[in-house]
């Protein structure tokens, strides 16, 4: 082992001080070891002298063998942190052989998101095989409701080798979602990185968001439908009458609106058009007499296939149980999403005249 010893002299009034840097790092294997003393009260004195900082080293080269790494240091001081009000500097040795601490990174809440944030890394130019953990908290500085966001996105009060990703590990410029997440609540994120052992950062700067509300809009355009005398003239058919549902939520996973009817259209005196026979599972082309109605939703759930109302062009009737069957859904947020649910009636010139009547009940579903 090679000892330097640099001594700067100064004269303040009748005492001179000295200052004396020894710098020795020892590595074994995944062993780092450091070793300095910088508290007054280790500072080695006499009578006429005092050693400022000191530490240990191999020189201004470093030297190896088979077991063991020294690395050499020339001058500058092995370790400090300097810093103000608003800086703070990571000077030496030490702070050389760190990564680079990652700057506050990118939060978002796309579509409204009431339960997740959209998180992305910012790496301050570390290297590509630097990894990466988040830690976040309710609170601003970190005092209270501190967890760290796990490698599946969850929220963990734990932190574990495993949740230490890369860059392209959190999803690169696209970013990853961190959920489980309370609603209305504002969240603080930082992230600390590390490129290898002995390498590790402190956590960089915080930014923060606050998560949205669940929300829910519905409408239907046209709540009471009349449709035009049925007669010789027109076959006895009307199939001019819709209405258009458009739905806004925010909700994950999306929403489902069932239609039912109250009863089959009824006169005063008890006289009744029946529903179309093909059931929501398999609508049909029309065929015959009766009240149905056809949906413009070419991606719909429930049982019989996602387009099975063929573009609007098969019917199927209503029910009565509740909450009745789907005429309109959707698999995640939207905005303004509008389908139309259009109504037909066919008679026969047997049919009583009179004024006919149900209601017809939407009710939407969504899916947080």
């Amino acid at each position: 082992m090679e000892i330097r010893i640099k001594y700067q002299e100064s004269r303040i009034r009748d005492k001179i001080i000295i200052t004396c840097k020894i710098i020795f790092v020892f590595s074994l294997a995944s062993c780092f070891l450091l070793l300095a003393s910088q508290a007054n009260a280790d500072l080695p004195t006499s009578t006429h002298y005092q050693i400022q900082n000191y530490s240990f080293g191999s020189g201004s080269t470093n030297s190896a063998s088979t077991n063991f790494g020294l690395n050499g240091v020339a001058g500058e001081v092995e370790f400090g942190q300097p810093f103000s009000s608003s800086y703070q500097l990571g000077s030496g040795l030490t702070y050389m052989m760190k990564a680079n601490v990652p700057g506050a990174p990118t939060l978002a809440t796309p579509n409204n998101s009431y339960d997740r944030i959209l998180f992305i890394i910012n790496t301050s130019n570390n290297p590509s095989d630097t990894t990466y953990a988040l830690q976040i908290s309710t609170s601003s500085d970190f005092s209270t409701g501190v967890n760290y966001i796990k490698q599946d996105g969850t929220v963990g009060s734990s932190l574990t080798t495993a949740d230490y990703l890369t860059y392209a590990g959190w999803g690169g410029a696209s970013g990853s979602y961190v959920t489980g997440l309370t609603s209305g609540t504002t969240y603080y994120i930082r992230t600390k990185a590390r490129q290898g052992d002995f390498t590790e950062s402190e956590y960089g700067p915080t930014a923060s968001i606050t998560t949205q509300t669940p929300a829910l809009t519905f409408t239907i355009d046209n709540p009471a439908i009349t449709f035009n005398n049925l007669n010789s003239g027109n076959s006895y058919t009307d199939s001019t009458q819709s209405d258009t549902l458009t739905t806004t939520t925010n909700a994950i996973n999306g929403y489902t609106i069932y239609g039912r009817e109250t009863q089959a259209l009824t006169t005063t005196g008890g006289g009744t058009i029946s529903d179309y026979l093909s059931p929501n599972s398999a609508p049909t082309a029309w065929s015959g007499l009766g009240f149905g109605y056809t949906t413009s939703d070419t991606t719909l759930g429930g049982s019989g296939g996602a387009n099975r109302f063929n573009n609007g062009t098969d019917y199927a009737g209503f029910g009565t149980s509740v909450p009745g069957d789907p005429v309109d859904d959707n698999t995640g947020p939207v905005s303004g999403d509008a389908k139309t649910v259009s109504y037909r009636v066919t008679v026969n010139n047997a049919t009583p005249a009179g004024t006919y009547r149900n209601t017809i009940i939407y009710t939407i579903v969504p899916t947080y």
